[in-house]
């Protein structure tokens, strides 16, 4: 039996051997290498070894400050933690100086630095932190880097974990102070029990009066949230001062604060500030003042009793606190530090003096009112007056050249008169804007524009009016007309187009205004341009407080005449446009020799510039007194803004 079980063996030998030969490697296979054969005939044998071939890869970790790997990627606050990554080539060695890139989600956790350069030993570390010392949620994190071309990434999931968050030792810098003053206030943030550091605690103040600025801060390297405390006009006695952090329990301490003291007062407004007399027969004869008291900031101080008293000079004047009485008023301050009063007029003109201060305060607190005063609230004859800008403009050929008129006014006090009493304009050529109303300075303007139909002698009447009274001397200093007190009387006004100061019914129109008379009229001075014997011989409350003025259209060309003999050291011309009226104001007038090879030289031309007027004017042309001043051509050249100039020679 053991024969023939070796007899098998020898058979299955020899089969085998007979299957492999014929040279080659049959069983090599992809990635396999041929081994080395002792023969080529019976009992050669062929040995195969395979291995395996790598890519770049990064692997990640959190790891704690010693290096050593944090369970479940768990981070919180009150310790470091690391993203550790490892970079290896396709052969599995490290990388060193191999730039890594590291994300996460800033709403998770925050990262020291968003790139790092691996070490000798492949290793790149950045420092990861909560976003919050009292966050519980989970992140994802990622790391990619480029090996030899090859583009990698890894990335882990990570948690993060809640720290116990304290707040101690809220601390007031500075205690008692006064209301608006401020102080410095800090308080300790703790984490897990230790003063927060490199994790942050976020901090919110409040108070029970007043307010924080900033009213949030976070703890700084040392563990410690900074604040001012800022008092306000209201607060008083101890104030409580709160600190809270998410996941803290709020601590808090308190300062005492002094009651506000008032610091100055002021004089506000006044709703009217110019009233008219109690005698006049229009316009407002009540205003109200107002007074601030203020604390040291400029704050109004509502509840301070303020005292208000009129001056003795305004009381003579016979002006009433409302309710007729002069006796000083105790008045509260509201809730914006107002004190209020209201003052009647009596029947002089006079300044308002009102004085309010501060009761119970020594030194004394005050203030007076300024820019209110009470007018007798009507215009007068001899306190108006009109002006032009330009009393010749270049209009006789040329439509749509403008000067502005000025009418200002005053009462019989010289005082302004009221603001918004209207005021009339007429003409009888080119346009004018018809009414103006008096302004705060007791004054306004109107403008004047040549077209249509002109005058053939270039001249324009220009009328201003408005009501009023006739100017008086008062004599008792009642502010009364009485009889016998002399007055200025003005009758009938009409507009004088011809200037010949005589009312001509058939070409010039009248403006009715008051009582009409037959007694003769002021002087021309006051009562221009009033009609003849119109007047009424007593004083009137009620008439046409008015003034003319004449506006030249001038012509472009100009006429100039000498008016005087040559001499050695000059002459004198007459500078006209062709009507005999000013050329345009603004117009030059030059002089020059136009001899050649003279000595005789133009020293100066005087005035060089045509004065604002509606009549022509004389100019002096100066020689250097030369001995042939008195034969040389001389040229004198008069330019208008807009125009050629006329040259004309002597």
């Amino acid at each position: 039996m053991n024969f023939l079980k070796y007899l098998l063996a020898i058979a299955l030998a020899m089969a085998l051997a007979a299957c492999g030969g014929g040279g080659g490697n049959p069983g090599t296979t992809s990635g396999s290498t041929a081994g080395s054969s002792s023969g080529t005939g019976t009992g050669s044998s062929t040995t195969t070894t395979t291995t395996t071939t790598s890519a770049p890869m990064i692997t990640l970790a959190i790891v704690d400050a010693m290096d050593a790997a944090v369970t479940s990627n768990a981070i919180g606050s009150g310790a470091l933690f690391y993203v550790k990554a490892v970079v290896k080539n396709a052969s599995g060695s490290t990388v060193a100086n191999k730039l890594v890139t590291f994300t996460t989600a800033s709403t998770v956790a925050t990262l020291a630095q968003a790139a790092a350069l691996t070490d000798a030993n492949g290793v790149a570390k950045v420092q990861i932190s909560p976003v919050s010392v009292t966050a519980a949620t989970a992140g994802n994190l990622v790391a990619s880097a480029t090996v030899d071309t090859v583009a990698i990434s890894s990335d882990l999931d990570y948690q993060t974990s809640a720290a116990n968050v304290s707040l101690t030792n809220l601390k007031v810098v500075t205690s008692p102070i006064s209301a608006l003053q401020s102080s410095a206030v800090t308080v300790e943030g703790r984490v897990n029990g230790v003063l927060a550091g490199s994790s942050v605690v976020a901090v919110n103040f409040s108070a029970s009066c007043g307010s924080f600025s900033p009213a949030s801060a976070s703890t700084s390297s040392a563990g410690i949230a900074s604040t001012t405390y800022q008092s306000a006009v209201t607060c008083s006695g101890p104030v409580t001062l709160t600190a809270q952090a998410t996941g803290a329990t709020a601590v808090t301490t308190t300062i005492s604060v002094a009651v506000a003291q008032p610091a100055n007062v002021v004089f506000s407004s006044a709703t009217v500030p110019l009233m008219v007399t109690s005698a006049a027969s229009g316009g407002l004869k009540q205003s109200t003042l107002k007074f601030q008291v203020l604390d040291g900031s400029g704050a109004g101080m509502s509840g301070q009793s303020v005292s208000i008293s009129l001056a003795n000079s305004t009381i003579s004047a016979g002006v009433t606190f409302s309710g007729g009485t002069t006796a000083p008023q105790v008045v509260p301050t509201d809730g914006s530090g107002y004190a209020s009063v209201t003052v009647s007029s009596g029947g002089l003109p006079t300044p308002v003096v009102v004085t309010a201060a501060l009761v119970g305060f020594t030194p004394v607190v005050q203030a007076s009112s300024s820019g209110v005063a009470i007018t007798s609230g009507r215009a007068t004859q001899n306190a108006a007056s009109l002006s032009a800008t330009k009393l010749s403009i270049e209009g006789f050929n040329v439509d749509g050249v403008q000067t502005t008129l000025t009418i200002r006014v005053a009462d019989r006090q010289g005082n302004p008169v009221p603001a918004g009493a209207p005021v009339n304009f007429v003409t009888g050529h080119g346009s004018v804007v018809g009414t103006c109303t008096l302004d705060s300075a007791s004054q306004c303007n109107v403008t004047y524009t040549s077209q249509g139909l002109r005058p053939t002698n270039g001249r324009v009447a220009i009328l201003a009016y408005m009501d009023g009274e006739e100017s008086f001397i008062d004599q008792n200093g009642d502010n009364i007309w009485q009889p016998g007190e002399p007055f200025y009387d003005v009758g009938t006004l009409y507009r004088d187009d011809n200037e010949n100061g005589v009312y001509d019914a058939a070409t010039e129109q009248i403006y009715p205004g008051g009582l009409t008379g037959t007694s003769s009229c002021a002087s021309a001075v006051y009562a221009y341009p009033s009609v003849v014997n119109s007047c009424d011989g007593t004083w009137s409350s009620s008439i046409r407080v008015r003034q003319q003025i004449i506006i030249s259209l001038a012509t472009t060309e100009a006429n100039v005449i000498l008016t005087t003999p040559r001499t050695l050291t000059g002459f004198t011309v007459r500078v006209t446009d062709l009507n005999g009226n000013a050329m345009p104001t603004g117009t030059t007038v030059s002089a020059a020799v136009v001899t050649s090879g003279a000595n005789c030289t133009v020293s100066s031309t005087s005035p060089n510039v045509v004065r604002n007027s509606a009549n022509g004017g004389d100019h002096v042309v100066n020689l250097n007194g030369a001995t042939d001043c008195s034969t040389v051509r001389v040229a004198v050249t008069v330019t208008p803004p807009s125009s050629v100039a006329t040259v004309v020679s002597f």
